[in-house]
């Protein structure tokens, strides 16, 4: 998948660790963490094309997702504990939406051997393209921006003119049904096997399913999101 898809997956498990442990720090963390796979792997694979040239590798392993859990485990505890397994979780979803299953020997390295894969040719120009083009990529974004104005509104002073709050409601529930339609075309697109389509023009079948549960996902939790500070008081 394209990186808006991932920050949006971020998004909304951040939405759920923020709920587990009282903090809203957990839902820039996950953004964060969801996208680290492809920000250290890409530049990896640029730096040391010949040994890591897949952009695929080393973050994009079952191996790291254990590796940083336990290394978080060691230094946090107590609600931080969770944060971590908030960073752990974003990583692996990550890959599960990269259909690393489908890398085997980069998915289990090093059991299956070394890294494998190429990265595609004139990368930066290729991918910036697919994002501008991407229709669903510019809809994962605009939610993504929702929740994260809808997560942290009140706790900075930004200087701009303030909306009636039936606009910011009308925009809201326009992000929500647009998602809700998006998912259920994507879905029934990638069940019928309907390829290359101009929601997701860059995705195939299984990534256009995925996409399209990961966007009905979206409008389920965001309509029943309140947006409030959690009452649940970790320790």
């Amino acid at each position: 998948m394209l990186i808006f898809a991932h920050i949006f997956a971020g998004a909304l498990l951040g939405l759920g660790f923020w709920h587990l442990t009282n903090d809203r720090r957990a839902i820039i963390v996950c953004i964060v963490a969801s996208i680290l796979p492809d920000l250290i792997d890409k530049s990896l694979g640029l730096l040391f094309p010949l040994v890591l040239g897949g952009g695929r590798t080393v973050f994009h392993s079952l191996m790291i997702v254990g590796v940083i859990l336990l290394c978080l485990l060691l230094f946090f505890r107590s609600c931080f504990v969770l944060l971590a397994a908030g960073v752990a979780c974003s990583v692996l979803l990550h890959q599960i939406f990269d259909e690393m299953w489908t890398l085997p020997a980069n998915w289990f390295y090093p059991l299956l051997g070394p890294f494998q894969g190429q990265m595609i040719p004139e990368y930066m120009g290729t991918y910036f393209w697919l994002e501008i083009t991407d229709p669903s990529e510019w809809m994962f974004m605009i939610a993504s921006v929702a929740i994260l104005a809808a997560s942290y509104r009140g706790m900075m002073y930004i200087p701009c003119v303030s909306l009636p709050d039936t606009i910011k409601t009308g925009a809201y529930t326009l992000v929500v049904a647009g998602l809700l339609g998006m998912g259920l075309y994507l879905v029934v697109a990638g069940f019928t096997s309907t390829t290359g389509t101009f929601i997701t023009p860059s995705y195939n079948q299984i990534p256009t399913v995925m996409a399209g549960v990961l966007a009905l996902c979206g409008a389920v939790i965001m309509r029943g999101e309140t947006f409030s500070t959690p009452r649940r008081v970790v320790p």
